[in-house]
């Protein structure tokens, strides 16, 4: 998935002030396809594995060569299920989160 991060500096806080600097993160998104379309309405953009060196050179910097190297996934690509509410609080990180859930056969 393409994303973007950013490490910014609180000029209010002292230098030796573990709290100074806060990490921030995005998914570039764009209109959700059919196929997760039901779930919501954007999906998260990618970038295909031979490009990802110039997705991450920092020299690179106009914004027309940056969004050339984005493509939706191809339809069938993301795959949907079911996961835990756990995933609805920012406080939980695991890979546990990943995991489908059980749902049980219909009789």
């Amino acid at each position: 998935m393409a994303g973007l991060y950013e490490i910014w500096r609180d000029p209010t806080r002292e230098d030796d002030d573990p709290a100074r600097f806060s990490w921030t993160c995005t998914v570039l998104t764009t209109t959700a396809e059919d196929a997760v379309g039901h779930i919501h309405d954007r999906m998260p953009l990618l970038v295909e594995p031979e490009r990802y060196a110039a997705w991450l050179d920092p020299s690179v910097s106009a914004v027309d060569e940056l969004t050339g190297l984005l493509v939706p996934a191809a339809p069938g690509r993301l795959e949907a299920y079911p996961v835990s509410t756990q995933v609805n609080n920012v406080r939980n990180n695991g890979p546990e989160l990943l995991d489908a859930l059980q749902t049980e056969p219909s009789a």
